[in-house]
């Protein structure tokens, strides 16, 4: 077959933004796309004016626009500048289209973390419904809510779950090795926190319900481990640390090369979000098995399946307080078998052949 021949019939898709050096999601997806003989290339740098439709045109014969999160073409520190983003963003997606290209969006997030103009952001994600071609959600149970609030027809949506990150972090170790690495007790229940430090994570209030309950945890260790962007936010959660017993915070950048050595050393993953969609940090914790303490959403609840044992109502006051109890009640090896098999069907394999069959069905 001639290269020409060979270009004709290879599907090529641009995904967009290339957010490949912090976050293995999409070097996973891309692969597991390759592996179905789809071409998936990445913009080169920043184009300041129209980057999306200017970096198709950059390319040859893009059949399909992956786009993920639309954060770095929604900039600003006001309104104004947010709203002049929003339409240059709308315009390069219908300068898109009107090149032949399909969009497909994939809605990891209702809203950016730590968004401060949510009208705005609505407003846009409003008008990308009605652009894009098809919209990935990785949850069937966020559907309904999602075609309400923006008024999207149903039959846009297509089901594909976050998958696993197995494999790239390392391996489990000896759960004793780990904490002499990490010079934490070796005979304590540890508690883990492990990513960025962001007021929405409810960091604030887990501090305080480990606070007021020293009496059933003076047996156990909160570990919460993770860079703070914001330092005032950073300055209140080490007062609130150094209030509490049997808490350490390890308030640094975590390396990709010692995540395996956190997880080796849990017990239990605590995750007590305020809001949350989809959440890589769930999907790492289940990646090492880990039994998880997190609010009883939607999106949770079917990522997790079975391993739900320690997942509290939310919102109820006492939900966090009343998991951590029951933490301390249950099998957690058995636990962590039930966390495992939910891991086992997050399998990339699966997802690159789903989103292979969506970029079919929205070509055809």
């Amino acid at each position: 077959m001639s290269s020409a021949e060979e270009l004709a019939v290879t599907l090529r898709v641009l995904m967009i933004p290339d957010y490949r050096t912090d976050n293995p999601y999409q070097t996973l997806l891309s692969k597991a796309l390759e592996n179905q003989g789809v071409k998936v290339l990445f913009p080169c740098g920043y184009r300041r004016v129209f980057p999306i439709y200017r970096a198709i045109k950059s390319k040859k014969q893009i059949n399909i626009l992956h786009l993920h999160w639309i954060n770095p073409y929604f900039k600003g520190k006001n309104i104004f500048t947010k709203l002049i983003y929003a339409l240059k963003l709308l315009i390069d997606i219908f300068l898109t289209k009107w090149a032949g290209v399909k969009i497909v969006w994939t809605y990891h997030n209702h809203i950016s973390h730590d968004s401060q103009f949510i009208f705005s952001e609505k407003w846009l994600q409003r008008n990308l419904f009605k652009l894009a071609d098809t919209i990935i959600v990785h949850h069937a149970l966020s559907i309904e809510d999602i075609a309400q609030n923006f008024q999207v027809e149903r039959l846009k949506f297509a089901v594909i779950p976050h998958g696993h990150y197995r494999e790239i972090y390392g391996s489990l170790i000896s759960q004793i090795e780990a904490r002499k690495a990490l010079g934490i007790p070796l005979d304590s229940r540890i508690y883990l926190n492990l990513g960025m430090l962001r007021p929405y994570k409810g960091l604030e209030h887990l501090l305080k319900v480990w606070s007021d309950n020293q009496a059933f945890l003076q047996a156990s260790t909160l570990l919460i481990a993770g860079k703070a962007l914001d330092e005032p936010y950073l300055h209140k959660l080490t007062q609130l640390a150094a209030s509490a017993q049997g808490v350490i915070l390890h308030a640094d950048f975590v390396e990709d090369r010692k995540i395996h050595l956190y997880f080796s050393a849990a017990d239990v993953v605590v995750l007590p979000f305020e809001k949350i969609l989809t959440s890589g940090s769930l999907i790492l914790a289940m990646s090492y098995n880990k039994p998880i303490i997190a609010p009883r959403t939607n999106s949770i609840v079917e990522t997790l399946g079975s391993g739900d044992w320690l997942l509290y109502e939310f919102p109820d006051n006492e939900g966090l307080l009343k998991s951590l109890k029951a933490s301390t009640e249950v099998d957690l090896n058995k636990l962590s078998d039930l966390v495992k098999n939910g891991c086992d069907k997050l399998s990339w394999d699966n997802i690159g052949i789903k989103t292979y069959q969506v970029y079919e069905n929205v070509l055809d």
